[in-house]
């Protein structure tokens, strides 16, 4: 509405001004303007050519006189932006840029080569992408660069230890310590010490003797950086060996010591914990108290520390201190995976307490909570007769990454999500759907670019895209002055035409006053042409933020149809419907599912053109190029028809029409070279896009490989995730189960002793009636005597 409204207003201000409009035709001719007043105008003319000359020459030596940069220039240039991004600290960004630098073959003789792999692969490294970060670090460790050497081996250990692979890392250790003057710096010796540790390629004998041959210098070293560190591996290796007492002596100074740092804080608390843990193990249970008090409320493992002051507890034999250190736990941690077992603890204290009504209530509290989660973890595993392929249908159908653990009630989540095989293999899945996800994504890149390279051209290189877009702007200011030359002769000739010449003219100016109202709109200047850019980058966003919202709504399609799903999977034994009813109805879903994938991927590839469009924002308008050349044919043919009566001229007229000449000569060269500045950018253009090309296409077909061996690793992966999710439920079933059987026998067991109670005491009642009647018969043993 309001373009059009703007159209129209557009239209009425140029059939105003316009000199051959109707409005002007309906009045008398207007008096031919002056001498003075037309030499101003030309005057005007030469001020905007001067402008315009201006602008060209900034577009020669900032875009086409401008030697470009050579191969070893770009590089360059690749590997500062890459090293700010890294600097900042957008490891994604920073990858991206080394990974193009370190796959050219021609920067390998670069002499930032080693930098650039240092920070590819630390890039990798900090996006948990370890496999990735090794290759790259392993590549720099071979090199004879000692730079990033150090820093590089610490990494590169720290990821052998996640990934469980140790082969050859041996000759890299003896590299560093030769670079070192034979001994490792501090950081890299406790790296390293850690690294044979967590080893679980050699003996545990040889393992423990060479992580204790590393660890005790650093834990020897006083004031040292990672001395407390290297002390607490220690006694961790004594308690493997089955050295209590030695790994009570090694843990005691770390417990005691005051600190201040917040990651000693958590050191001493951990030691502090197995401190409590080996004094336990050794009887020693005052001692172990002790230790366990001193781990703070807001300690991670202050729950922890209460659970086990219980049983130290109920070692001793003291129930109430016990149940009150319970007490306490389930008041701080009532969500705490050992929660659960807690209660079981403060159930069997109760009992022992005599406090019956407290325990039986315990007990079924306990029942009532877990055991209907049972059931539907029980009827899950039961609903199919083969559940790993029930799991595998899951995980093979779903589109998106599937997390395991939402196929349990959220009661039972803790449980699965603390079970190590779990969160690995839901890692894994993760890593795998990513990769899956990041390699489709690759190959809709490169696609996109291919097609923005054929279709699209100068706009997929904004800085030659600027120059061409000033360029424009140049040759419309000039288009301009050629329209104010031709008036001007047209106003020095009026009088001196034949009617003939004069209808012809008119002609010609109509046809160019109506090009006119479009040529109008086109930028002229920088400023102009920031406006254009301003007002459709404004109108893209406003239609991608509907966009978005559309997305939004049919991801919340996508996550009813799927709860949908489940709950017709959960309730299959519960329901009442027929087979057929519920087959029609999976049916109807199916297909609603089906539109909703086509709505997505529609609105996927909107938002791809939308954000080629905000790109491109500053685009040139449909046709101005055509509308240029129309317009200024129009006033070739005009100034044609003035041209034959310029010889009628003389005097002052004559010297007009003869500066409008040399101002058009001047224009003319102006445009020559904005024409040559132009076929400048367009041969950069097309010498960039063919370099892109290549590697494009290199680079999908390195894809299309990187696609078959993910799809390959993922149908096993998938297969092998569907049966660690269905031993993992069924381990989650049995704890379950376990608890609800420890609470039935509680409550057995508080019934049992009760009636033992109950008959102990009624036992004592009987015996002490029985002494009483023999006391009371001994009494009157006498009197029964005289009686008879």
């Amino acid at each position: 509405m309001g373009t059009s409204r703007l159209q129209a207003l557009l239209l009425a201000a140029t059939a105003l001004l316009a000199p051959g409009s109707a409005r002007a035709e309906e009045k008398p001719p207007a008096p031919r303007p002056s001498a003075v007043e037309l030499t101003s105008r030309l005057d005007q003319v030469s001020g905007q050519l001067k402008a315009a000359e201006e602008n060209i020459r900034f577009v020669e030596t900032q875009y086409t006189q401008r030697p470009e940069p050579g191969d070893d220039e770009l590089m360059l240039r690749r590997f500062s932006n890459g090293e700010i991004q890294y600097l900042l600290e957008d490891w994604a960004a920073a990858s991206v840029l080394f990974y193009d630098l370190v796959g050219d073959p021609k920067f390998r003789a670069q002499g930032r080569y080693p930098d650039a792999l240092f920070y590819l692969g630390d890039s990798l490294y900090r996006q948990q992408n370890y496999i990735g970060a090794r290759i790259y670090l392993r590549e720099l460790l071979t090199l004879s660069d000692t730079k990033h050497y150090r820093d590089a081996l610490a990494r590169y250990l720290e990821i052998a230890g996640r990934l469980n692979q140790f082969t050859g890392l041996d000759e890299y250790i003896e590299r560093a310590r030769r670079l070192s003057g034979g001994q490792l710096p501090p950081e890299l010796d406790y790296v390293y010490a850690k690294w044979l540790f967590k080893r679980t390629d050699l003996p545990d004998p040889e393992r423990r003797q060479r992580a204790r041959a590393a660890f005790q210098p650093l834990a020897s070293t006083a004031g040292g950086k990672f001395q407390k560190q290297s002390a607490y591996f220690l006694g961790v290796l004594s308690v493997q060996e089955g050295d209590y007492a030695g790994a009570v002596e090694q843990f005691r100074p770390l417990a005691t010591e005051a600190v201040q740092e917040p990651e000693l804080q958590r050191l001493k608390e951990l030691a502090s914990l197995s401190l409590g843990r080996l004094l336990y193990e050794l009887g020693r249970y005052d001692e172990a108290l002790d230790r366990y008090a001193e781990i703070p409320r807001d300690s991670e493992s202050f729950v922890d520390s209460l659970y086990e002051m219980a049983w130290v507890h109920v070692k001793k034999g003291d129930f109430e201190k016990a149940k009150n250190a319970t007490d306490i736990l389930l008041l701080v941690g009532p969500e705490s995976p050992i929660a659960p077992d807690a209660r079981i603890l403060l159930g069997h204290l109760q009992l022992k307490l005599r406090k019956y009504e407290e325990a039986t209530a315990t007990y079924e509290e306990l029942i009532s909570t877990y055991k209907p989660v049972h059931d539907q973890v029980d009827t899950l595993l039961k609903a199919n007769q083969d559940p790993v392929a029930y799991f595998d249908k899951l995980l093979a159908r779903n589109e998106r990454t599937l997390d395991i653990t939402t196929l349990l009630p959220p009661m039972a989540l803790k449980f699965a999500t603390t079970q190590v095989e779990v969160a690995d293999a839901v890692r894994m899945q993760k890593d795998l759907d990513s990769s899956r996800q990041g390699v489709d994504e690759s190959k809709d890149i490169a696609t996109r670019i291919l097609q923005a390279l054929d279709e699209r051209g100068l706009q997929v290189f904004p800085e030659l895209q600027e120059g061409y877009q000033r360029a424009d702007a140049v040759d419309s200011a000039l288009v301009r002055a050629e329209q104010w030359l031709v008036q001007v002769e047209g106003d020095v000739l009026r009088g001196r035409l034949q009617p003939e010449e004069l209808t012809a003219l008119e002609g010609v100016r109509r046809e160019r006053e109506a090009l006119g109202v479009r040529l109008a709109s086109l930028p002229t200047n920088q400023q102009e042409l920031e406006a254009r850019r301003e007002r459709m980058q404004a109108r893209v966003d406003e239609l991608d933020r509907d966009a978005f919202q559309l997305g939004f709504e049919l991801q919340s399609m996508s996550a009813i149809s799927t709860a949908v799903r489940k709950w017709l999977e959960d309730t299959r034994a519960e329901r009442t419907s027929q087979p057929e009813d519920e087959k029609e109805f999976l049916a109807q879903l199916h297909n609603e599912e089906q539109t909703v994938g086509a709505l997505e991927a529609e609105l996927k590839q909107l938002r791809s053109r939308l954000a080629n469009e905000r790109a491109s924002a500053s685009a040139f308008v449909s046709g101005e190029e055509v509308l240029r050349v129309q317009y200024r044919e129009t006033l070739q043919r005009e100034h044609g028809l003035l041209t034959a009566a310029e010889t009628r001229l003389s005097g002052e007229d004559a010297a007009l029409v003869a500066r409008t000449h040399e101002t058009r000569q001047r224009s003319e060269a102006l445009r020559a070279r904005v024409d040559t500045a132009r076929q400048v950018l367009r041969a950069q253009v097309q010498r960039r896009g063919e370099v892109i090309k290549g590697k494009v296409l290199a680079e999908q077909q390195i894809l299309q490989s990187y696609h078959q061996e993910v799809a390959s690793v993922s149908g096993d992966a998938r297969n092998l995730v569907g049966r660690i999710a269905f031993e993992s439920i069924q381990k989650v079933r049995k704890q379950f189960y376990d608890l609800v059987l420890k609470a039935d026998v509680g409550l057995v067991d508080v019934a049992f002793t009760r009636k033992q109670d109950k008959t102990t005491e009624i036992q004592k009642l009987s015996a002490q009636k029985d002494k009483d009647l023999r006391d009371l018969e001994k009494e009157f043993e006498e009197v029964l005597k005289d009686e008879n």
